[in-house]
């Protein structure tokens, strides 16, 4: 494409670069809307984000979008905070505005877009957090900002994570919500999973590296009014989805969260519209 001095700068910014995808998946934004925009991808390390960023904001760039670990490390260099942002201790865009800069977590608004039309499932019910990573945050945040969902449990395999985002949400709750901590531990929190009635996956198994796995592994688990979310998105379907279908469960799958944080992202950073429909059909062709 031809640039030039009006052209919109975006950085997207990885470690290691291995998010091909997300730079993709912008690229293919900017030529289906022929936004005047060029979107680079850099190699940037938590230690080095602060430098990075500055020198894009100083080169005149809209902004950036961070993938991976960065998003959780990037807290302390943004001016403002979204409420999303503030709420989770996640960013994933941080938008330049002259000497302003302002974090987003665009991730956690789009759980908030994708539950909502199915919110009479699981408002009324418990729900249950598979991880305790940023994608953990975000969901965490929707359940207990938006939705206010009153009995959640976290499960990791790390009990100390999961215990401290219990503390963390716990704080920003309703005072007669309860939020628990437990152990990734299938037969330990199998009655937990039977009785939930959101299910959500936000750990990394299932993905292209372990395909054939599943974080839940206790037999006769999902059922006809369960809401099932893998936050996933390589592939769609998981096999943890494609068991909650068996089923009956409703199922959501991680490409339509992916799809919905990177709409907003690259709103905030081209100032065009996201082809979103587009997206999603090229979406499924990759897959």
């Amino acid at each position: 494409m031809r640039t030039t001095h009006n052209t919109r700068l975006v950085g997207i910014l990885c470690h290691p670069v291995a998010e091909e995808l997300i730079h993709e998946i912008f690229s293919w934004g900017v030529e289906i809307t022929d936004a005047d925009a060029a979107c680079l991808q850099f190699d940037a390390q938590a230690k080095d984000m602060r430098g990075v960023i500055a020198g894009l904001h100083a080169l005149k760039a809209t902004g950036v979008y961070l993938t991976g670990r960065l998003r959780t490390a990037a807290t302390g260099i943004a001016d403002y905070l979204s409420d999303e942002a503030h709420g989770t201790g996640v960013i994933n865009t941080i938008t330049f505005d002259q000497d302003r800069t302002t974090g987003h977590n665009t991730e956690a608004s789009a759980i908030i877009s994708v539950l909502e039309p199915y919110q009479h499932i699981f408002a009324r019910g418990s729900a249950v957090v598979i991880g305790g990573g940023a994608m953990a945050r975000s969901v965490l945040y929707a359940l207990v900002r938006h939705f206010r969902v009153k009995n959640i449990a976290i499960a990791d395999r790390t009990l100390q994570q999961a215990q401290l985002l219990r503390q963390v949400f716990s704080e920003m709750a309703n005072p007669s919500a309860r939020i628990e901590a437990h152990e990734l531990f299938p037969p330990d929190i199998a009655q937990l999973l039977a009785e939930a009635r959101l299910i959500v996956n936000t750990t990394p198994i299932g993905t292209i590296t372990s395909i054939d796995q599943s974080p839940i592994t206790v037999p006769d688990i999902f059922h006809n009014r369960q809401l099932v979310m893998d936050v996933n998105f390589g592939p769609a379907i998981t096999r943890m989805l494609a068991e909650a279908a068996d089923n009956g469960s409703t199922i959501i799958s991680g490409a339509e969260v992916l799809i919905r944080q990177i709409a907003q992202a690259y709103e905030l950073l081209t100032h065009s519209q996201f082809p979103a429909e587009r997206i999603r059909a090229m979406l499924a062709a990759h897959e």
